[in-house]
């Protein structure tokens, strides 16, 4: 157990701790919310993400998303990674810098029993939901958190073992702008049902 690990400790038991760290997690997408749940769910103690993500970072994903100026042009999975092992170096990050697609989809997640989409678009969220949807656990989606002056709050709908967060209505591609504010919110709503998830099991 390293020391932040052993941090760890001062809000969570042992038994608390075992079972967060036991649990594989994967993420489709490594944008405004894959970034940003990854962060929170290795600050929570988790040490198995299983990411993917086929994107290089641009300055347009700055103002949300978990990379920095200088890091513009570079690969969004590998940089993700590194900033991962950085607040724990002992975990185990699985990278695929790869489009997924329904035909490559059983390639991934094979040990996760929850699964996160994060991807942008109402297409390819749907296809990716569909095609996990028993094959995991429990998933968790994002849908609808952009838009300025946005006063729709954020909700958690359930459709079987498929949890949804968002405001269901509002598509970054209709000239809503995604900001921080809310696709932050909607990853740590959906980090929270992941750690929630993690807790519960025996």
């Amino acid at each position: 157990m390293n020391l932040f690990e052993h941090g760890l400790l001062k809000y969570f038991s042992k038994e608390q701790l075992k079972k967060i760290q036991s649990i594989h997690v994967g993420i489709g997408g490594a944008g405004g919310l894959g970034s940003n749940i990854a962060i929170m769910l290795v600050r929570s103690g988790f040490k198995y993400l299983e990411i993917l993500d086929k994107d290089m970072i641009e300055p347009s994903n700055l103002n949300r998303q978990q990379y920095f100026l200088n890091e513009i042009g570079k690969n969004k999975i590998t940089t993700l990674k590194k900033r991962l092992l950085a607040i724990n170096p002992q975990a185990y990050i699985k990278t695929h810098s790869v489009l997924w697609t329904p035909q490559n989809g059983l390639r991934f997640f094979k040990n996760c029993p929850i699964i996160a989409e994060a991807f942008d678009g109402k297409e390819n969220k749907h296809s990716f939901v569909e095609f996990y949807q028993d094959k995991a656990k429990i998933i968790v989606s994002g849908n609808g958190m952009a838009g300025l002056n946005n006063k729709k709050p954020l909700r958690v709908k359930t459709m079987g073992n498929i949890y949804i967060v968002g405001d269901y209505t509002t598509d970054a591609s209709l000239g809503n702008p995604p900001l921080a504010p809310r696709v932050t919110m909607c990853a740590a709503m959906m980090a929270q049902i992941i750690l929630d998830y993690a807790l519960s099991t025996r």
